[in-house]
């Protein structure tokens, strides 16, 4: 089992090497919201580890931008973030997810 300090440092570096890659490859595709959907879908309801990822995405994005407020993107990511927890939570059950490892 992977430490939690441990995987907020692979969290740290997998979320700037995809703002990278958007930035410089994917200009008009927001691949971290879809990425940010696929991690709270994939882990545990019940985890945290999508709302810490969540808000790791967003102060990335917002230390790149300089056209909006700093801490919109990190407060509307983990607002989205929690949204879709509870809906999981309280509204979905999804049996084809439930296939795949946990983070």
């Amino acid at each position: 089992m992977i430490s939690k300090i441990l995987k907020i440092f692979l969290l740290i570096f997998f979320w700037f090497f995809i703002l990278l890659l958007e930035t410089s490859l994917l200009n008009s595709f927001n691949l971290m919201l879809l990425l940010v959907i696929i991690i709270n879908l994939i882990e545990d309801p019940e985890s945290n580890l999508g709302i810490v990822s969540a808000f790791l995405a967003g102060i990335l994005i917002d230390f790149n931008t300089t056209t909006y407020e700093f801490g919109i993107f990190s407060l509307s990511f983990v607002i989205f973030s929690l949204s879709v927890k509870i809906i999981l939570i309280k509204f979905l059950k999804i049996p084809y997810v439930s296939w795949l490892p946990k983070i």
